[in-house]
């Protein structure tokens, strides 16, 4: 028995180190194509284009907002699903999961005329409000699946002691759920970093253009120089890569918490 457990160990650790090394290896060919050429003075050339600091600062105003406004919609969405009764609540929440069906490609043509109508073409709002919308139904099913898992019996007895429904909601389900919460803000983030299509279609000017963009930029402005296009893109995947890093226990807990009572 303990030979066949170390076998399966064994096997376990094999199939992990080959899928990191299936993994790692694109990572691995965008950085020796980086330095072709000048080396590391592709990265400083990058660095020094006035274009590409607007880049990363219109990525990080970008993803601050659309985490500000999807979390806190979120957080109130998820427990009233979850803990409140309200007529059409079933119904109401399988229309809002119906979202999760329509890939953003299927729904931006009218996306596009949708804000071109509202003059939200070329600004922060306009791109921040169509990510919030089509990262609200798989939030809103991440964070209310763990508030499921936590017992009625924490608002009965809250409302015995005389608690409101904000205070139950603020006071003793948020904290329970900064879990979940933080796990819907790291894939929130991470959705809005490597957003592509949206930009490439809402945002024609460069001022307002986020990092994804800036291959694109540097193939046009550079003449396609490939080692500093591949150094945009080593640049434009640090972010997410040290920001996984950092947090990936936070968003294994919060996978996984909400699994067990």
């Amino acid at each position: 028995m303990e030979i066949q457990t170390k076998k399966g160990r064994w096997l376990t650790n094999l199939g992990l180190s080959l899928m990191a090394v299936i993994w790692l290896f694109p990572i691995f060919v965008m950085f020796k194509e980086s330095l072709r050429v000048n080396g590391f003075s592709n990265y400083i050339a990058t660095l020094q284009n006035p274009n590409f600091p607007q880049f990363v600062f219109n990525s990080f105003i970008v993803a601050f907002f659309m985490i500000l406004i999807s979390i806190s919609f979120l957080a109130f969405a998820a427990f009233g699903f979850s803990k409140l009764e309200f007529a059409g609540k079933r119904l109401l929440f399988n229309l809002v999961l119906a979202g999760l069906m329509l890939p953003v490609a299927s729904l931006i043509v009218p996306l596009f005329f949708t804000l071109r109508n509202l003059d939200g073409l070329n600004s922060y709002w306009g791109l921040i409000g169509a990510e919030v919308a089509f990262f609200l139904p798989f939030g809103l099913m991440l964070i209310k699946s763990y508030f499921d898992e936590l017992p009625n019996e924490l608002m009965e007895a809250a409302h015995i002691d005389g608690a409101t429904t904000f205070q139950i909601f603020y006071k003793i389900m948020m904290p329970l759920a900064k879990p979940a919460l933080a796990t819907a803000t790291i894939y929130a983030f991470l959705n809005s970093w490597n957003e592509y299509l949206m930009v490439l279609t809402f945002m024609t000017d460069p001022a307002y253009q986020t990092v994804t963009m800036a291959p694109t930029f540097f193939t046009e402005a550079l003449g396609g120089d490939p080692g500093k296009l591949y150094a945009s893109l080593v640049l434009i995947s640090l972010p997410t890569m040290v920001f996984y890093i950092f947090f990936q226990r936070f968003l294994q807990k919060g996978m996984t918490s909400g699994a067990v009572k």
